[in-house]
């Protein structure tokens, strides 16, 4: 017996010590290098700004979605504009979806002034941060209810990505991580809470993440797409962004992306236009393509003039 209370008492202290080298672990990895996603995630740290708080909200099925129905969003996701929700005849709908490329509007704007509004309405529904997993998800729960004609996605290079994880921290600010491998692998409150499992998740489980099935999870997302608006006679488009600088820079996951995007749109046989061969000529023309300097990733009002023109000459509408 007295053997059998020592072993307990024993193993009593080990579970404490384990617990307190955790515990122990858990501080000095906070303090060391707080927020941090060691190889499992990135922070997108413009998200904790007070604007975010108020305009987002957490929400299991997309990691974060727009709050609806106030003065930015309709109740449908879509940016308010002046268009009735009864459709007009002889009036396409146009439904642009996508992430902050397509919420800042340039390429639309272009669009609209090409086209003019006779034949065309033209809603919006770009979100900032969004991914394509969130933009299809985003599409069948809410932005589905204005019946678009013709739904144009913009996919930029950085799209082949999973569903976030979203949090409110302690003082309640909007906290989001792009996560760099299948969400389904990742178990939510663990990830919020712990910083020894973010550190499993990015050096046990693989620094950097599986691209592979990250894009296998992406394209499923947009042959349902295809198949939801195939259904309801919808076309469907998708755009195809460049990086916003000379070519011989890119690095070598937006050359991979770019071609593996390409691969699989045409042979899905889904109607698509990739912008590569206008951002050439911009480039060659001496035009300024970035909306500030550096920003490889946001189209400035000229070149996306451009854009409007080559999507226009090739077809889009």
């Amino acid at each position: 017996m007295t053997r059998l209370r020592n072993f307990a008492a024993n193993g009593l202290l080990l579970v404490a010590g384990l617990g307190f080298a955790v515990g122990l672990a858990e501080v000095a990895l906070h303090a060391w290098s707080p927020g941090a996603g060691f190889g499992a995630a990135q922070e997108l740290p413009w998200m904790r700004g007070a604007e975010r708080a108020e305009l987002f909200t957490v929400d299991p099925e997309f990691g974060f979605r727009p709050r609806l129905a106030n003065d930015v969003f309709d109740a449908h996701g879509t940016h308010r504009n002046e268009y009735p929700l009864p459709k007009t005849p002889g009036r396409m709908r146009l439904l642009f979806v996508g992430d902050s490329v397509t919420a800042r509007g340039r390429i639309v704007a272009a669009l609209r002034d090409l086209y003019g509004d006779a034949d065309f309405e033209y809603w919006n529904a770009g979100v900032e941060s969004f991914n394509t997993l969130q933009e299809v998800a985003f599409y069948r729960k809410y932005n589905a209810a204005i019946e678009p004609d013709h739904v144009i996605v913009t996919f930029h290079l950085n799209d082949y990505e999973t569903t976030p994880i979203a949090f409110r921290d302690e003082d309640g600010r909007l906290v989001v991580y792009a996560l760099n491998q299948s969400s389904r692998e990742v178990e939510p409150w663990l990830f919020r809470h712990s910083y020894l499992y973010r550190l499993w998740l990015g050096r046990v489980r693989g620094d950097g993440g599986d691209f592979q099935q990250v894009a296998s999870e992406t394209e499923a997302a947009l042959v349902e797409l295809r198949e939801v608006l195939d259904a309801s006679d919808t076309r469907l488009s998708v755009v195809v962004l460049p990086l916003l600088q000379r070519p011989q820079k890119w690095g070598r996951q937006q050359v991979r992306a770019r071609q593996r995007i390409l691969a699989f749109l045409e042979a899905e046989g889904i109607r698509h236009f990739d912008l590569f061969p206008a951002l050439e000529d911009a480039l060659r023309d001496g035009v300024r393509v970035q909306e500030a300097p550096g920003d490889t990733w946001h189209p400035n009002a000229a070149v996306a003039e451009i854009f409007a023109r080559y999507l226009s000459n090739a077809g889009l509408l």
